[in-house]
């Protein structure tokens, strides 16, 4: 296995020099190498664990504090780039970009990669940028697929792996001072530099998160104080902290409102960025809680696409022979249950889902459910049941998918 490694890894040093080991021809230099002889035709992914349990090490692995990938492991180190097993044992990977350039191959498992578009509104600091999110492209990734990395905003990304574990192999420069920082990226438009060290903010939210857990008293107090004279990017990242520990909603509509009044419009951003992120979590528990790998597929893409086009598009991509719609609903009759998915999927939630899903308003609900069932039940049932399309509208679950209902709740304004 190390022998290829190093074969791959000369080979790619030997042309680069001869180009003065220009960054910008890099990730062509290497995609050539790999396209020459790819890894998935020379080197199993158990031999990489073999390897990193044998008795002696050839590289120095990566500090464990800067581990991209669960873990990384380095099978070849140059002067100027390396090469590394990343190992995948959970599904996703956040909406990012990177300072280096290189090209990944696929050596194991298939993923959903998604291009994404950044468009920049507003400069909060060179770590914090507000603007509009854009998805460019989704494709899904197999054993032997291979793509360039281009450093800074050229390539921002998304990876889920839909098999657990995946294994990349990465080809990579150490990195491009001139396109720092890294950003992630937070729909529906925020972008993040990592997380800096700035000791007095830690210990702020530190503080703030044993509050928000009831292990301390002061949260009220402190959070006002830290909108009223605190920053920006420390306001987020207190919101987001909020967010996740479920502090009691009428003190967090307090402080939004305290701090849209303080600050601005930028604090709407940060409240969808925030909501977002709870959606998210919501689904990635109920991913722990499913096996059916065609049901952890469609709630991958309730993670990670914006839209109901995007979950259908990539549907297809992935199950040609499949009506998109019905196959969502076939699993998510599978799902069905208030435990799972907050409802029981009978006959009449089924036609309700699916009149979301397409964009029907009310009258069209109506109109469908009478043409399903008699007329005169449905009409004496009128408002009961737009009631409850109305609560199935709001389901933080498939928000994702009801994208195009007029039912859904309007984001925050």
């Amino acid at each position: 296995m190390i022998s290829y490694f190093h074969d791959l890894g000369e080979a790619i040093e030997r042309e680069w020099r001869r180009r003065n080991y220009d960054e910008e021809v890099f990730p062509r230099l290497a995609s050539e190498a790999l396209e020459r002889d790819p890894p998935i035709r020379s080197v199993g992914s158990a031999e990489v664990v073999d390897w990193i349990f044998g008795p002696a090490q050839a590289f120095c692995q990566p500090d464990h504090r800067e581990l991209f990938g669960e873990p990384p492991v380095m099978v070849f180190q140059a002067p100027r780039f390396y090469i590394e097993a990343l190992f995948w044992l959970s599904g996703t990977t956040s909406i990012h970009q990177h300072s280096f350039s290189g090209v990944f191959a696929v050596l194991a498992g298939s993923s959903v990669h998604s291009h994404w578009r950044f468009v920049p509104e507003r400069t909060i600091n060179s770590r914090m940028l507000c603007g509009r999110l854009e998805r460019v492209a989704t494709e899904i990734l197999h054993p032997g697929g291979m793509r360039a990395i281009r450093p800074g905003d050229r390539l921002i990304h998304q990876l889920f792996h839909l098999e657990l574990p995946s294994v990349t192999i990465v080809v990579r420069t150490y990195g491009d001072p001139r396109h720092q920082p890294q950003y992630s990226y937070l729909p529906p438009g925020l972008a993040i530099a990592p997380e800096e060290h700035d000791p007095l903010r830690v210990r702020r939210l530190m503080f703030l998160d044993g509050m928000a857990r009831s292990y301390l008293d002061g949260l009220q107090q402190h959070a006002r104080g830290l909108i009223e004279g605190g920053d920006l990017e420390t306001l987020f990242h207190m919101f987001s902290l909020l967010t996740r520990r479920k502090v009691d909603p009428g003190l967090l509509d307090e402080l939004y409102g305290l701090a849209r009044r303080r600050h601005g419009d930028v604090v709407d951003l940060f409240q969808e960025v925030c909501e977002g992120q709870r959606r998210t979590r919501i689904v990635t528990l109920l991913r722990t809680k499913v096996t059916d790998p065609e049901a952890r597929f469609l709630l991958a893409l309730l993670m990670l696409m914006p839209d109901r086009d995007a979950i259908l598009e990539t549907i297809r991509m992935q199950f040609p022979g499949d009506e998109p719609l019905a196959a969502i609903e076939r699993w998510v009759a599978g799902m069905s249950g208030k435990e799972t998915i907050g409802f029981e999927f009978d006959d009449v939630n089924r036609l309700i889902f699916r009149g979301l899903v397409e964009g029907l308003d009310t009258e069209g609900l109506l109109r469908r459910l009478r043409d399903e069932f008699q007329g005169d039940a449905v009409d004496a049932h009128r408002e009961r049941l737009l009631e409850h399309a109305r609560q199935l509208a709001k389901s933080d679950l498939f928000h994702s998918l009801l994208t195009r209902s007029p039912l859904q709740v309007a984001r925050v304004a």
